[in-house]
């Protein structure tokens, strides 16, 4: 007697050896699949018990390996449909790219080419519903890629894409293989392919966002610590300042922080912020660090230059943004408050029109913005316009942070209360250089600024505007209060009679950075007894607070209804003022 029959085992665990008739008639799919031997043990054979696999154990009744291969394929189209939509089945499972293993495990299996045919046809019928784009290849076909693009590109602008558009569209489209150097970064592609599968109409596109969004991710992983070139550290940053935003609009601002945090670090540590300076390092540390750091090599031609520029201050209006959103614009977030790392980059601007051959150098470009030493015309609107809007938001917040925080002498309150004269002054030279939001379409084109943007950069100086005003009123300067709230309603009257501003994450903290004021007002207003009313004066009247807060509401909803960070905001505000 052999060995392994003395080993005591107990019962339950005691199994047979298949005899080979019950292997080839009786082994389950996965087995015959994998051409390994099985027990036959139902309902879970011992080689799936020990090597556990995705697809489940299971046996077919019939020996047609044709009916069998029909039944696997269909199988495995159902499971794919449901990892592509948990919110549906209500699985919390992802597949990062379902299709693609799909095709390839039918692709292996060797059956007449024919009858293959006839199983694909199969497996398409059943799933008809589902259009799949990405079957059989790792990026979608030339006519699906051509409308991710479409639903894309026009908006890019309001999710930080930076790099020239026709150069890009160019390459995505190139007849060149997937990974290709003359194409864009598999991993800006995918995120580019996310963006115009979560703005289409198409449900059937909307159904592989998250296959997009985990290609984005995988690809972006790898492609993070290894981009060494000119072109793969642009893209590496596009794609990041894209993933960014798509996270800041899902309201995921940990993940959006994440993978802003990569942009930041791969912007400053390939010298985008030190473009054009004519800085002259005293320190000789300092000095080789920023030498080190300045890897790119002088760029192409003048569009390069620009995408660099306007890459480094997508960059940074997006971490200011999110800063703003998460409630802590003060926090030093990737070195960009870091003292040693001034911004000499110039700001952004439209550089198919060759601006930047002039040869200019540039430093401390933010801080001689906001001293007044830039000279502001009028009128004038470029990309630097939304920048600038940005920039001087994030200052003024600051201020409000430090006045909530306390002002421990005197001269710390003079020296506040200059800063607050001297911004309120900036902001209305800025903002009277805007063109008026009644201003012809025409004047927009596809590649410069267009009109959503003229209408955040508007918005975002009316938000900055108002917290002036509203440091001023908790300061008792005569007509400040009026000022706030009247600034508020306006806020809220232009965004909702905006028409794509809904797909800009940073709207809605703007929206309901208005509603608060408006709020914040009213619940003071309503709490205070009527001689505190007439002994502090300067009032407005609960019913116009009430309406307007209402109408901040009101939009809000209309905004949040394809937007999760604006839902979010929007029950922020229901829940702080449950009597509206």
């Amino acid at each position: 007697m052999s060995s392994k029959s003395t080993v005591p085992v107990p019962k339950k665990f005691v199994f047979k050896e298949p005899t080979k008739q019950l292997r080839r008639g009786k082994a389950c799919l996965n087995c015959r699949f994998h051409k390994i031997k099985c027990d036959g043990v139902k309902p879970v054979c011992g080689s799936c018990t020990r090597l556990p696999r995705e697809e489940e154990c299971e046996y077919a009744s019939a020996s047609s390996r044709t009916k069998e291969l029909e039944q696997r394929v269909t199988r495995l189209k159902a499971r794919v449909q449901e990892l592509e939509s948990p919110e549906v089945t209500g699985s919390g499972l992802q597949l990062a790219d379902p299709h693609f293993a799909v095709n390839e495990r039918v692709s292996t299996l060797s059956v007449p080419s024919s009858r293959a045919q006839s199983i694909s046809d199969h497996s398409s019928s059943s799933s008809r519903s589902s259009f799949d784009p990405l079957l059989g290849s790792p990026e979608p076909s030339i006519s699906i890629i051509n409308m991710l693009l479409d639903n894309f590109l026009p908006f890019g602008s309001q999710f930080g894409f930076f790099l020239h558009l026709e150069r890009f569209k160019s390459a995505a489209l190139m007849n060149a293989p997937f990974g290709d150097d003359s194409r864009p970064s598999p991993a800006l592609l995918n995120a580019v392919y996310l963006w115009g599968a979560h703005l289409s109409p198409v449900d059937a596109l909307q159904s592989n966002e998250t296959i997009f969004l985990n290609r984005a991710l995988q690809h972006i992983s790898v492609e993070l610590p290894n981009a060494l070139n000119s072109a793969q550290i642009m893209h590496t940053i596009q794609a990041e300042v894209l993933i960014s935003t798509y996270f800041f609009r899902k309201n995921q601002l940990l993940e959006a922080e994440f993978h802003l945090n990569g942009a930041v670090s791969l912007s400053q540590s390939a010298g985008l912020h030190q473009i054009r300076s004519d800085r002259v390092f005293s320190s000789p540390v300092v000095k080789i660090l920023m030498e080190t750091e300045a890897f790119l090599p002088p760029a192409q031609d003048v569009i390069e230059e620009g995408e660099r520029i306007n890459g480094f201050w997508a960059v940074y209006c997006l971490q200011r943004l999110v800063s703003i959103t998460v409630g802590n614009p003060s926090y030093c977030f990737g070195g960009l408050d870091n003292p040693f790392r001034d911004i000499d980059t110039p700001w952004p601007c439209e550089y198919e029109f060759g601006l930047y051959n002039d040869g200019a150098f540039g430093r401390s470009t933010i801080e001689q913005f906001t001293h007044g030493q830039s000279p502001i015309f009028e009128p004038v609107f470029d990309l630097s316009s939304y920048t600038k809007a940005v920039v001087l938001l994030h200052h003024v917040i600051r201020l409000a942070h430090k006045l909530n925080r306390g002002l421990n002498s005197e001269d710390a309150y003079a020296a506040f209360t200059n800063d607050c004269i001297f911004f309120e002054s900036l902001l209305t030279r800025f903002h009277s250089s805007l063109p008026s939001l009644d201003i012809d379409n025409s004047f927009y084109g596809f590649s410069g600024p267009t009109r959503d943007s003229l209408v955040v950069t508007h918005v975002l100086i009316w938000c900055a505007y108002m917290q002036v005003q509203k440091i001023y009123s908790s300061c008792g300067v005569p007509d400040a209060l009026e000022r706030c709230i009247g600034t508020a309603q306006n806020i809220i009257h232009t965004l909702a009679d905006a028409n794509h501003l809904h797909l800009n994450p940073i709207v809605g903290t703007l929206c309901a950075m208005a509603c608060s004021t408006i709020g914040d007002e009213l619940v003071r207003t309503e709490t205070v007894t009527q001689w505190d009313l007439e002994t502090l004066g300067n009032q407005i009247d609960t019913s116009v607070l009430r309406q307007g807060l209402e109408a901040g509401i009101a939009t809000m909803a209309l905004l949040a209804m394809d937007s999760p960070v604006m839902k979010y905001q929007m029950d922020k505000l229901q829940n702080a003022y449950p009597f509206i």
